[in-house]
């Protein structure tokens, strides 16, 4: 690879990502790991107390750290070292860091204790990890594998994000081109303008000011003794100061610029005591001052000037002021000298010979080009365009202004094409046409209509392009009474297949399959693939007589394993079909594919059914819910609302409000009031709880900022986290970009989490909890005492709050287990130093109960229902 083009791996390196990537490594591993970059040094803090990282220090020494690192070798296939020590217990590693071309960019040193081989007059303090020389080794292939993936995946974003940045920066310049020649072929025209040279040169000036997006534009002359200098043309923007109130007949000596000598001065410049002046009397950040000679003498100047705004100026700024400075200069001489044809002509030849578009000057009548530029010239130096433009030149019955994307055949380009009638500098009417060179924009504009309906991992048409091509074939059977259908394809768990195999084994599973179903015969380039793992396949009319064939061919496929690079992957998908008969108009389409693919799957994997009226009824109200909540998402998530259910603190026998618990509910427009045991579920499998989580973190946030603003500061504000949301990797840091955006004091957040996520994955659990609690927010244990409960979780999980249960007091008069739970519970808490919050308290008799225990914290309908912001404002603040 060329290293020039080669990206620096070790300045995109996300240390952040990078750290919590070695903490749960070596948490989950019994190890300690430590990252160093080749460039720049350690890049990793030390996972873990100050105890073990002093016992790391002192057996894993910088000689040894060095030595590891220095055994590697750029583009080598070897990314595990292998050292040892003084004792035999005391296991030593090194893990390459590699970039795209296989060049050493940092190490992972390990290092662990093996405790089946440690001495038995040998004490080691209880902190220290453990693991075996087997476990070890595991762990080290682990994270060879790890890296490899983190860092593919790296450099395949920074590759994706420079290619965007590349095609971002020509779109920008096409764009660029096309304001500059549009501002310029306005300004052309002004050349043969009868109006007053002021009146041309006002216009001239506003024109030029938005193509250099400067705020003010103007004329000077010199009086004709050569004392003094008026201003007798300026424009300025909106809101500017205007200047022209205070240069007239203005000494010679407080304009240093006219001396007959061109400036280009940018913001950044150090100005000559005199201009210093100049600038700071009327607030000039930047401009540009160029004469413009009359009868070889510079007797005016034309000015760009950016006042109270830095600017720095261009090439193309100084070419384009350079271009209306001659502009002025031609219209000034015709206004001058308006009878003299060859100053004109050398004039308008000066400013138009180079110009990067094309210019034709033609007598219609006559036929004959009178003037034609070096760029007209190249345009249509095919013998075969330039006799065919020649024509367009001259056809009197054209009478258009412009012509869009003409086609030269000879050359291959493509170009538009502006005509204007104006005075030749005889007088006679004549037709100016200008000629842009489009060809790059229209390869450009191609290529993006290319990639909008193509899906880049698999080649394979993608969604929009399936249901453009379903409209297309709908209407078409529509009048002739034909038949077709269209099938959806899902693969069976393919999700387990990227978490266990890793994305690039999907990725090529997915290319694999997809390409040999577009290979069966009959539906090659009908094949789409609508979402990660969705496919569908167009059976049009003509080949609707084998739909039979190409589903059993599409079944079959599935039955045996997938074989990538010698390996043998089992994969098996759902199917659902429609017919075109069954679907009222295209849009349903896909509504009813759902459903059939919906049906296919409540039978098992690898099933297919078509789609069928009868079943309709529930699984549309499902689709109809799925389809309301995208809706929702996509308008910022406004019909979700946030709703605070008072939160009471115990203070001397009296209940008194502490704060509040965020309560999500949707008001759906289409489908009404939903509560979020119905809708969380469904967001959670369509992958849009984490936008309404946030939506709601931040709601309730902002509103608790405004309590503690306006006179209670101790109130706090409860919010809950999903399952997904806290297993996302970025979690803590939308924590704190919450925090940093709503400045609420972090003491005043808490968050919920339930007591499922810890059985999934405890130690996982409790360093994603240690991060949160770094922050300074609260985290309250929520539904305790359901499902599997365990009082472990209340000693090893980072925890604030424990939220038992309503279950635990609905029934007090006659549970008696219930009632010892809670006692339980609370004397083990108020033990540990850790508040109880008891939910559902909704009767006397319960507050009764709870009010014997170390309980501290409830809420319930006894004390007050969900409230809006407002009911919430007006009755506790």
């Amino acid at each position: 690879m060329d290293s020039n083009n080669r990206i620096d791996l070790t300045q995109e390196i996300n240390n952040g990502e990078m750290q919590s990537l070695q903490d749960v490594f070596c948490h989950t591993n019994d190890m300690y790991v430590m990252g160093v970059s080749k460039k720049y040094g350690q890049i990793t803090a030390f996972s873990g107390d100050k105890s073990e990282e002093e016992f790391v220090d002192d057996h894993f020494s910088s000689q040894l750290r060095r030595e590891i690192m220095d055994s590697f070798v750029d583009g080598d296939a070897e990314n595990i070292i292998e050292r040892y020590g003084t004792e035999d217990y005391l296991l030593y590693r090194g893990v390459a860091i590699r970039g795209d071309a296989g060049e050493l960019v940092g190490v992972w040193l390990c290092f662990g204790v093996d405790a089946t081989a440690i001495p038995e007059d040998v004490y080691l303090p209880a902190e220290i990890r453990r693991t075996s020389l087997e476990s070890f080794d595991k762990a080290i292939s682990l994270l060879e594998t790890l890296t490899k993936y983190y860092f593919s995946e790296k450099l395949r974003t920074i590759a994706l994000k420079q290619q965007l940045d590349a095609e971002n920066d020509y779109q920008k310049n096409m764009e660029y081109r096309l304001k500059k020649n549009e501002i310029m072929t306005d300004i052309l025209r002004h050349l043969e303008s009868e109006d007053s040279f002021t009146r041309v040169s006002d216009e001239v000036l506003k024109q030029s000011a938005v193509y250099l997006e400067c705020s003010n534009t103007a004329l000077l002359r010199l009086s004709p003794d050569g004392t003094t200098v008026d201003m007798i043309s300026e424009w300025a923007q909106e809101g500017a100061k205007r200047l022209s109130p205070d240069c007239q007949e203005k000494p010679i000596e407080e304009v240093p610029f006219m001396n007959g000598k061109p400036y280009t001065i940018s913001a950044d410049a150090e100005l000559p005591a005199s201009f210093e002046k100049l600038f700071s009397e009327y607030d000039i950040k930047a401009g540009i001052f160029l004469p413009i000679s009359v009868n070889n003498a510079s007797a005016m100047y034309v000015c760009f000037m950016s006042i109270g705004t830095k600017k720095k100026w261009t090439v193309d700024d100084l070419r384009f002021a350079n271009d209306i400075k001659r502009i002025l200069h031609t219209i000034l001489a015709k206004k001058i000298t308006k009878n003299s044809l060859a100053s004109s002509y050398n004039a308008l030849e000066a400013i138009l010979q180079n110009a990067s578009y094309g210019v034709a000057v033609s007598d219609v009548e006559k036929k004959q080009l009178l003037y034609t530029n070096d760029t007209f010239s190249e345009m249509f130096s095919d013998q075969i365009d330039r006799v065919a433009i020649e024509e367009l030149l001259f056809d009197k019955r054209n009478v258009l202004n412009e012509f869009s994307g003409y086609s030269a055949n000879g050359s291959g380009k493509w170009y538009d094409i502006n005509f204007a009638t104006i005075k030749w500098v005889d007088g006679r009417e004549v037709r100016l046409t200008t000629f842009y060179d489009i060809t790059d924009l229209r390869a450009y504009q191609k290529k993006i209509e290319k990639q909008a309906q193509e899906d880049i991992l698999t080649g394979l048409f993608n969604r929009q392009a399936c249901e453009k091509d379903i409209s297309a074939e709908f209407s078409f059977v529509k009048k002739t009474g034909k038949e077709f259908a269209v099938l959806m394809l899902d693969l069976d768990d393919f999700a387990n297949i990227n978490e266990g195999l890793g994305h690039k084994v999907g990725d090529k599973l997915l290319k694999y399959i997809s390409r040999t179903i577009n290979d069966i015969n009959h539906i090659n380039g009908k094949v789409y693939r609508i979402g990660g793992d969705e496919f569908a396949v167009l059976i049009d009319h003509e080949i609707y007589p084998q739909l039979d064939i190409i589903v059993k061919r599409i079944r079959n496929l599935f039955e045996n394993p997938w074989v990538i690079d010698g390996q043998e992957y089992y994969c098996t998908m759902s199917m659902g079909g429609i017919k075109g008969s069954d679907a009222s108009d295209s849009a349903s389409v896909f509504t009813r594919l759902n459903i059939a693919l919906h049906e296919a799957k409540k039978k098992g994997k690898n099933r297919f059914q078509f789609y069928d009226a009868d079943t309709d009824t529930v699984a549309a109200e499902r689709l109809k819910m799925e389809q309301a909540m995208r809706r929702a998402v996509e308008e910022d998530c406004k019909e979700f609302v946030v709703l605070y259910q008072p939160i009471m603190e115990f203070k001397e026998g009296v209940t008194v409000c502490c704060g509040a618990e965020a309560l999500l509910r949707w008001e759906s427009e289409e489908l009404g009031l939903i509560m979020p045991e119905e809708f969380i579920p469904v967001a959670e499998h369509l992958g849009l709880i984490t936008q309404i989580g946030d939506k709601v973190l931040k709601e309730a946030a902002k509103s608790c900022k405004h309590w503690n603003d306006f006179g209670h500061p101790e109130y706090k504000i409860n919010v809950n986290l999903s399952v997904v949301q806290i297993t996302q990797s970025d979690i803590v840091e939308k924590i704190r970009k919450t925090l940093e955006d709503t400045a609420i004091d972090p003491v005043n957040l808490t968050l919920e989490v339930t007591e499922s996520l810890a059985i999934n994955d405890i130690d996982r659990m409790i360093s994603i909890l240690d991060d949160i609690r770094a922050l300074g927010c609260r985290v309250a244990l929520d539904d305790f005492g359901t499902g599997y409960s365990s009082l472990n979780h209340i000693k090893r999980m980072p925890i604030d709050t424990i939220k038992i249960d309503k279950i635990f007091v609905q029934d007090v008069d006659s549970d008696n287990f219930s009632e010892a739970f809670v006692k339980t519970v609370s004397e083990l808490a108020d033990t540990l130093g850790i508040n109880v919050c008891v939910e559902g308290v909704e009767e006397d008799k319960q507050l009764d109960m709870i009010g014997r225990f170390s309980v501290n914290l409830a809420q319930g309908f006894l004390f007050d229902k969900p409230l809006s912001n407002e009911e919430f404002e007006n009755k506790y603040l």
